[in-house]
């Protein structure tokens, strides 16, 4: 027995050290023919702003029926204050729930977007948000909060279907540098 695992250590050595093959080479494709197949950047730009305005427009509705027909059905959704759901029905719940307490008078607008697609069916929409009306649990006024929305979307024909969310608070320093920022740089054709 003590003669076995010496020499099954040393086999498992040998085929750790021997040269690996190389990994199957990925089909080519031309900068060119993959820049060609993104949407250029107005295009790119004007979807995240679509994306953008319906999720605002179901928040200050609070219909979250047309909220979480936003999000992709296995989406996941990391909240302001770092709750993390997971599926369409889930991210629905919970935002019903806030909807009825602490965000029913809420309203929520961007102030700056961002969409760069990293694949052509696949973009980045990040946001700067404002929101403004949220009551504490006992119903008194409390403070305005902003922040940054990260979405990771998906394109399904002419519009974006959110697939993972990240939502950050930001300091009123922070927030007041990223809104005094200047435009966006256009991403590469």
């Amino acid at each position: 027995m003590c003669r076995a695992l010496p020499v099954a250590a040393f086999s498992l050595l040998a085929l750790a050290c021997a040269p690996a093959s190389p990994p199957p080479a990925a089909p080519a494709v031309s900068a060119p023919a993959a820049a060609a197949a993104l949407p250029d950047a107005r295009a790119q730009q004007a979807l995240g702003e679509q994306l953008v305005a319906a999720f605002n427009d179901a928040w200050n509705r609070h219909d979250m029926d047309a909220f979480a027909a936003l999000q992709a059905e296995d989406a996941d959704f990391v909240n302001v204050f770092g709750m993390w759901w997971h599926g369409r029905p889930e991210i629905h719940k919970n935002h019903v729930g806030i909807h009825e307490t602490v965000f029913r008078q809420s309203r929520l607008s961007s102030v700056r977007v961002e969409t760069r697609f990293v694949v052509p069916d696949v973009a980045v929409v990040r946001w700067a948000w404002e929101l403004t009306g949220v009551v504490t649990p006992d119903g008194k006024p409390a403070p305005d909060m902003q922040g940054i929305l990260v979405h990771v979307a998906r394109r399904e024909g002419d519009r974006l279907r959110i697939v993972t969310t990240q939502n950050t608070r930001a300091t009123a320093d922070a927030f007041h540098a990223v809104r005094n920022a200047g435009a966006p740089a256009s991403p590469a054709p």
